[in-house]
This record gives C-alpha cells, structure tokens and sequence, in this order.
C-alpha cells in the first residue's frame, strides 16, 4: 500500500551503531546480558498476540463439528470464511494506519474489537448471530501482521532474522498446547467451553500488548482508500459465495455463474482504481518488482493450502463412522491433540531453524525445500490417513514443510524489500495469503462436498472426499512451486543484515551493498 507522498516524520528512535535499539521508548542498554534479557521479554510480549490468530483457527477449526451438529447447518463453511473476509478487508487499514499512529495503538484497538467478536460468537443464540460474531471477531485478524512489522522496529536490525523465525515458529508450539486445551474444553464442556477459551486468550493478548513499546511512526496521515476496501471485500465475498454453490446448483447454472462474473467485474474494477488512487488500500505497484512480485504470490499460495488443509483432518478424525453416509474415525478432540504433538514440535523446531539457516544458505533454497517436504506430506495424507501411525506420520510431514514455509516468507520478504517498505510488504503479504486462503478453503469444502451424505441437516464425508481434499491441497502447493520457480536469487540474512546496517558483507562499516534487490545465492 502506498505511503503519503508528504514528508514522513522521521522515526524518533533509530537503531544505534552497536546493534542496540532505542526505537519506541527502548533505551539502549550497554551491558549485553541486560540487552539480551530486554530483547527477550519483548519477544514474549510479541509472540501471544501474534500468534493468537493462529490459535483461534485451531479452537474454531475444532470446533465446527460440533457446531455444524447443533445448528444443523451446512453451511458450516461461513464459520471460517466470514473470519477471513473481515481480516482481509481490515488488514490494508491496519497497516497504514499503524504507520501514521504506530502499530501498538493500533493493535490493542483491533484486539479490543475482536474481543468483542468473540463474545458475540460464544453468546449467539443461533448460526447467523454466530456468523456475525466471527465478522467481527475477524476484526483481530490483522494483528499478526503488525506484529511482525513491529519485530523490524523494534529489534536491531542483526536481530531481525533470528526473531521473525523465533516469532513465526512459536506456531509450533502453540499447535501443540493448543489443541489439547481446546481439545479437553470440547470433549468436557462443549463447543462454547471451547469458545471462552478464546474470550479469555484474546484478554490476554490485550494485556500483553501493553508491555509493548510504540513503534516508530513512518508515514504522515492521508486519506483511507474506502472505496478500495468495499470493492475488494464485495468481490471477493462474491467469489466464494458463487464457489460455495457450485455443487448444489450446477457450475453452469445462473445462480453460480452470475455471481462469480459479478465477483470478477468487480475485483478487475478494484484492480483499476487501486492503480489510480493516491492512497490505495493494496499497493499494487510493488506488485511490478519482479521479486517482490514473486515472492509475495509465490509464498502466499502455498501457505493458503497448508492452512485450509489443516480442517481436512479435523473432520476426517471427530466425525463419526456411519455406515454408508460417514468414513469419520469418531475419535475425540484429545486424543487427535496428542496425536499432532510431534508435529508441533517440528513445526516449532523448523520455524526456528530458518532463522538461523538463512543467515549462510538462500532463503530461496530453504522455500524450495519447504514446498517440496509439504507436497509429499499432503500426498501421503491422501492414500494414508486411516490409523493414528499414518495421522502422525503425515502430519510431522506436513509440519515440518508448513514451518519452513511460515518463517521462510518472512526472510524472502525482508530481503526483497527496504526497511522502510517492510511494513507494507507484511500487510501485501498477509492480504494476499488471506485471498488466497479464502478461495482455497471454499474449493476445498467444495472437494469434499463432493463425497458428502447429508443427514438431519448436517453434511457427513465419505473416505473418497478426503483423499480428494488433500490431493486438492497439494495440487495448490505444487502451483505455488511453479511461481515460485521465478523467484531470483536473494540474499542471505547476514547479507540483509549488511545492506540495513550500512555495513559491508564482511561487517565493514562504510562498505553498503551496491544491490539493495538481490544477490547470489550460496
């Protein structure tokens, strides 16, 4: 998204010489055991409302069986989708916004209104209220990508790699804790257990939120680009809904065809006015640099398959066995949370690992692996998913490539991008892997509608739809790899490290980088 043209105040706290930060309030602290000990409580600050998001979609994601069986629904789709519709649309405002009063003040605002989604949520009396809630809930959604434009803020800029890994791959064990929380809330008081849950982790994010410093303000105030947001938001809600009705209706029938031409016109209209605009609400020049271009697509399609598939395997597991209507292994929401411990761990353990990988070897190179480790754990899952061995097996899988993936896109784009673009790359990246996300988990549902049976209102799944819901999922990875397969040569960490620093590539002050795109791979 595009910056004010006007003169931005200058960042009131710059990083110093010796590597310490004084940005938003941070004092620098010379002793190096105290400065490490500063940077670690920040970094526990941060973690929790980051990754709230994440853990809200596994206690949502756990939820739905529950929740489809009680209010009869089919249309259990909208529970996630009405989420990320909000969180797209918000996410541009956030960011900007975030540049012109600074990211803490924004994100306990957006942590407030989903506080309020929640109770909505937790409290609705039926489907549509819940609906609603989780609109507004969706409020929340762009935290995480502040989150991490803060962690550029506010740490020193050799410090970067190593706490956007740290801060991506906490996921890990957040997917691990998690599941098991909410897994016992489910099994021992219900779907709204479950639900408080999440009232009470969005109060703590609140209260974490305010041990962190503000952010350095990098933009001058400029108007909000509305029409933008109504336009991209509008289109996009047409899509899926013209997916969502796909099999019901025919994909040949008005009913589905008109809306998905309606959604199209309007998301080529929301194209056009975004170039024009001053202030747009998605930046789509940055969308011309070749690298920021291919990183950006390239990560986010991928990333959209690793999280929609994740509901594959909540349905495949709490659904029951019913001869003829259902293949579900009928297992308890515990019991599948200790089923995905190893794979937390090594979710965790390579989000980590990046970090400190990318600092010798190309982020690209890390990426290439990611995909290709996710692809085979989704192709596995689709012919070996009927025992708990084979669960565990393909989900460490699968972990381990969503890992790498999740803290490889934030060092491709911080090595694509300047500092003072990092912001806005985060919230284009964030926008992006939403859209993508969006469109995604409606063609998957779509994919295992296909092998449904509905009974008392509610849609059961048969063994064929999910071996085609994690073909699907893999599909959409390998597509992904093949845009990722014009991504350039980027830097390695310690590169970027260099080119932010103004220093040379062996740290020798006064030697910058003369390419501040791209550099060979090792």
């Amino acid at each position: 998204m595009n910056l004010s043209p006007d003169p931005a105040p200058a960042p009131t706290a710059p990083d110093r010489a010796d590597g310490t930060s004084a940005a938003a309030g941070l004092r620098p602290v010379p002793d190096a055991p105290r400065r490490r000990a500063r940077e670690l409580r920040l970094l526990l600050a941060l973690i929790w409302p980051g990754q709230l998001l994440v853990v809200a979609g596994i206690v949502a994601a756990n939820a739905q069986p529950q929740i489809a069986q009680h209010f009869h629904t089919t249309q259990i789709a909208w529970f996630g989708l009405a989420f990320t519709l909000a969180t797209i649309v918000a996410t541009p405002f956030a960011v900007r916004l975030g540049e012109v009063h600074g990211k803490r003040r924004v994100m306990l605002v957006l942590a407030a209104a989903g506080l309020v989604g929640d109770l909505i949520t937790v409290l609705a009396p039926n489907y549509p209220v819940m609906v609603l809630g989780r609109v507004v809930g969706g409020l929340y959604g762009p935290v995480a990508v502040l989150v991490l434009a803060a962690v550029r803020d506010l740490f020193p800029p050799r410090r970067v790699a190593v706490a956007l890994g740290t801060v991506a791959g906490s996921v890990g064990v957040l997917a691990l804790v998690t599941p098991l929380l909410s897994g016992w809330l489910l099994d021992a008081f219900g779907w709204r257990g479950a639900l408080w849950f999440l009232v009470g982790s969005t109060v703590v994010a609140v209260l974490t939120l305010l041990c962190v410093p503000e952010t350095p303000r990098r933009a001058a105030a400029g108007r909000l680009d509305w029409p933008g947001a109504v336009l991209l938001g509008g289109g996009l809600a047409l899509v899926v809904f013209a997916v969502g009705r796909g099999r019901d209706l025919g994909w040949t029938s008005a009913g589905v065809t008109v809306p998905l031409a309606a959604g199209a016109a309007v998301l080529v209209a929301f194209t056009v006015l975004e170039l024009r605009v001053a202030h747009p609400i998605l930046d789509l020049r940055m969308l011309r640099r070749r690298p920021v271009a291919t990183v950006l697509i390239g990560s986010s399609i991928p990333q959209a398959a690793y999280f929609a598939s994740q509901s594959i395997l909540i349905f495949l597991a709490l659904f029951p066995a019913i001869p003829h209507v259902s293949d579900g292994l009928g297992w308890s929401t515990t019991y599948v949370a200790v089923l995905g411990i190893p794979a937390g761990l090594v979710t965790f353990g390579a989000g980590i690992g990046v970090g400190h990988l990318v600092r010798a070897v190309s982020p690209r190179t890390v990426w290439y692996a990611g995909l290709a480790l996710l692809t085979a754990g989704l192709v596995l899952a689709a012919f070996h998913h009927r025992d708990a061995s084979q669960i565990v097996g393909t989900g460490v899988l699968t972990g381990l490539g969503g890992g790498i993936l999740m803290a490889g896109q934030q060092t491709m784009i911080v090595s694509v991008v300047s500092p003072e673009e990092q912001a806005a790359a985060n919230g284009m990246s964030a926008l992006l892997t939403q859209v993508c996300l969006t469109l995604t988990t409606q063609f998957l549902y779509a994919l295992l509608a296909g092998g449904s049976t509905v009974l008392n209102g509610t849609a059961f799944y048969r063994d064929e739809a999910f071996t085609d819901a994690y073909l699907g999922m893999a599909a959409i990875v390998a597509l992904g790899l093949l845009v990722s397969l014009a991504i350039p040569s980027l830097r390695r960490a310690r590169d970027t490290t260099a080119r932010d620093t103004g220093s040379g590539p062996a740290g020798e002050p006064g030697r910058p980088l003369k390419d501040t795109r791209t550099t060979t791979d090792a």
